[in-house]
């Protein structure tokens, strides 16, 4: 059995996402799965998803995710494949599946080189950098429970130490297998470090919020990814719904 786990916490993903990524997962896996979304609000998601209740409230946004290694967050033999809401399912998943291992499968960032950090920067978003991420994770069921134990000794300290989960999983030296490269792909950044030749470029004016314009004043234009050819894009960078305009056909 296959079981397709996706977090929603807070108001920053409507339904709708979860919705979507059902629809994706249902169209691009040829064998039977169960889809659980692990929410504080489960307003407005189909009936198709199983419900599994936000319990730890002291964590918050991308934190909840460490709550799906519990023991028995899920019972019984099963591969778990989790995703992120902002993830598009582009093409069947089964080559996905094929990585499952003793450890965490999770994305080998390749855009980002071996980029490793100590913590001493004083820029804050390079503090503790790496080359991981968890936007799709892959795991045997019932297992890696270490990683939620690990955490839950001291929450408060990774939570401040770590800007992100992925800091915490690398720096915290959890064991890991990697999807190979030609699966997965960044609308930021593409597949290869530093290789421009399939993005496209767009006006920055394009974004409709002000918020939006405001973080990205410095740019006058940006570049972005589609490649239709791979599995999955994963939209870690802004995410604002214009964004997603030539991937609507996925899930409509």
């Amino acid at each position: 059995m296959l079981n397709i786990i996706c977090v929603k916490w807070g108001d920053k993903y409507s339904s709708e996402y979860v919705n979507r990524l059902f629809k994706m997962s249902y169209i691009n896996i040829s064998i039977p799965f169960n889809f659980y979304c692990y929410t504080d609000n489960s307003k407005g998601i189909i009936d198709d998803v199983k419900i599994i209740k936000i319990k730890n409230n002291y964590l918050e946004g991308y934190w909840n995710k460490l709550s799906i290694f519990q023991k028995n967050f899920i019972k019984g033999e099963a591969t778990n494949l989790y995703f992120d809401l902002d993830t598009v399912i582009q093409n069947n998943l089964n080559p996905l599946l094929h990585n499952i291992s003793d450890d965490l499968t999770l994305v080998r960032c390749y855009w980002k080189g071996d980029i490793v950090t100590d913590g001493t920067s004083t820029i804050e978003k390079s503090r503790w950098d790496m080359y991981i991420n968890s936007s799709i994770m892959l795991w045997k069921n019932n297992t890696h429970h270490n990683i939620w134990e690990h955490f839950d000794q001291d929450p408060e300290y990774y939570m401040l130490n770590y800007i992100g989960m992925d800091r915490f999983l690398f720096h915290e030296k959890f064991k890991f297998n990697f999807f190979p490269k030609g699966l997965i792909y960044s609308r930021m950044k593409g597949e290869e470090h530093a290789n421009y030749t399939q993005a496209k470029l767009y006006d920055i004016k394009l974004f409709k919020d002000p918020k939006t314009r405001i973080r990205l004043n410095r740019f006058k234009e940006i570049y972005m990814y589609y490649m239709p050819e791979k599995l999955v894009c994963i939209f870690n960078g802004p995410t604002e719904e214009w964004t997603y305009e030539e991937f609507k056909h996925y899930w409509s």
